[in-house]
């Protein structure tokens, strides 16, 4: 056998792996927090093999976990790294959707779905070193999502803010996931 057939037999191989059992897409992403300061963040999906009917029939496969990483706009360059912590009761990773930051601090919002119909809202707060997660009230002021919604294989390199904007307003996504609040659940039609 050739070694050009070999080489093409691992690559193929390791497709056909990276398809059907995992795997991780990452890009970069530019941000806009409040202040009106745009940062470039590092994102990645880890992905693992299986999952519900949606991910076999699509991509064979299922996120496992989420990560941004990001250089502290304070100043100091300080490299910040944040993971998904919390699953769903189909083990899928929570969805962030909000980076700013608050009072000096990063903060993350996101979102997780908890039962049928069912998501909660969550927010982690960067502190000493470490994310903590801030139980939000019932009721907080409304806020529209920053970061981009889509998650899924065959990524851009790069997503500019009106790239994102087009991408984040595309029908299919739930508008819970558009926004966060002003409700910490939310259960039914969005």
């Amino acid at each position: 056998m050739s070694k050009k057939k070999i080489i093409l037999g691992v690559l193929a191989v390791g497709f056909l792996w990276w398809l059907f059992f995992g795997g991780s897409e990452k890009w970069k992403e530019e941000v806009q927090l409040s202040d009106g300061r745009i940062i470039v963040i590092h994102r990645e999906t880890i992905r693992e093999g299986g999952g519900d009917e949606i991910s076999i029939n699509s991509s064979g496969s299922k996120p496992k976990e989420h990560r941004i990483q990001f250089t502290n706009p304070d100043g100091s360059g300080k490299k910040i790294e944040w993971r998904s912590t919390k699953m769903t009761p189909s083990n899928r990773p929570e969805i962030s959707l909000i980076l700013d930051i608050e009072n000096g601090h990063p903060v993350l919002y996101g979102s997780v779905f908890v039962r049928d119909g069912c998501e909660n809202y969550l927010k982690y707060v960067f502190k000493n070193d470490r994310w903590d997660e801030e139980n939000l009230p019932e009721k907080f002021p409304e806020r529209k999502t920053n970061l981009l919604i889509r998650d899924g294989t065959s990524m851009p390199r790069f997503v500019d803010l009106e790239d994102k904007k087009k991408m984040n307003s595309q029908v299919g996504y739930a508008k819970s996931l558009r926004k966060v609040g002003p409700n910490r659940e939310i259960c039914g039609s969005d």
